[in-house]
């Protein structure tokens, strides 16, 4: 998702991803630095093989392979020099030369290993990219919701036709605060996004973008239309929490709909100020950018009221 908020909380986690890198980096290579200090005051013959193979392993916590190599280049020549900086033989030298040699070869081998490793990671990462669903609910997830709210877009503008997202905030925290057990979660996460799923039409779109964000498409729906819907949503899945875990879950809604000059990020940062409004105004309730009024009425019809131009 490419509205601004999204992107700001993105930065930060990307932010302080770096700056864990750069920590772990700087650990790493004092690490090594002080493996090397300490073989130069071990006898020559006794190289410090096991220990430089440990910083090349600790450089999986560096998502950057060019980093392992780095680590791997550094340590090769640390066993080099200390071959002709260590003070005194203590073993033949043909034992000596074996000693480093098998150092170097153990070196060379675990830089292969972690290298497979890191690609590996890799892979797997690109794939969970690429799937279109989230594990935990089944629906959709945030890669499906940006090609496909890029593909709606197109669509209503071509046809000149409404559209309207909302954004669903889940307040989980009082829940497991108190004396739930965490473990739970997914199976409230479930709950609620199966009741968000069957009080919408089959044509609207409902993604899980967040742990505990939810949106929801509404094509061929204006934006009193749409909070109608998200009203009804947030009365009934209230209505269906347990009793003893009442008021403690809080359903935050914001919306907005297509405008002429619109884009992608623009409608997605006017549904999320929407949501914020709910949220600073205590939350479990429904806002819209601009905001519209309508009187109550029963919940059914606030559904099908809408056109079912499919």
């Amino acid at each position: 998702m490419r509205d601004h908020s999204f992107f700001t909380a993105t930065t930060a986690k990307i932010f302080l991803r770096e700056w864990s890198d750069h920590a772990n980096s700087l650990i790493i290579l004092a690490a090594t630095l002080f493996i090397f200090i300490i073989d130069l005051h071990l006898p020559l013959g006794v190289a410090a093989g096991a220990p430089y193979v440990l910083v090349i392993f600790a450089s999986l916590w560096i998502g950057s392979i060019g980093f392992s190599y780095f680590i791997t280049a550094l340590c090769l020549i640390f066993t080099i020099a200390g071959f002709y900086l260590s003070p005194g033989i203590e073993s033949p030298m043909h034992i000596v030369l074996i000693n480093r040699g098998l150092t170097t070869l153990l070196i060379i081998a675990t830089i292969i290993m972690v290298t497979r490793i890191k690609r590996s990671n890799i892979d797997i990462s690109s794939l969970m990219n690429q799937v279109p669903t989230d594990p935990i609910t089944g629906y959709k997830n945030r890669h499906s919701f940006d090609a496909e709210l890029e593909a709606e877009i197109l669509r209503c503008r071509r046809y000149h036709r409404h559209l309207s997202i909302a954004i669903v905030d889940i307040d989980l925290f009082k829940l497991f605060s108190d004396n739930y057990n965490y473990h739970n979660k997914n199976d409230y996460i479930q709950r609620i996004s199966n009741d968000i799923r069957t009080n919408i039409r089959a044509t609207d779109h409902f993604y899980r973008i967040d742990i505990n964000v939810f949106a929801i498409l509404f094509p061929e729906t204006e934006l009193s239309e749409a909070k109608k819907v998200c009203e009804s949503i947030r009365k009934k899945i209230s209505m269906r929490i347990d009793k003893d875990a009442e008021n403690k879950i809080l359903l935050s809604i914001g919306i907005a709909t297509l405008e002429e000059t619109d884009d992608q990020m623009h409608l997605c940062k006017r549904a999320e100020d929407a949501l914020f409004i709910s949220k600073r105004n205590g939350g479990n309730q429904v806002s819209t950018l601009p905001s519209v009024s309508f009187k109550e009425k029963p919940l059914v019809a606030a559904i099908l009221s809408r056109s079912r131009i499919d």
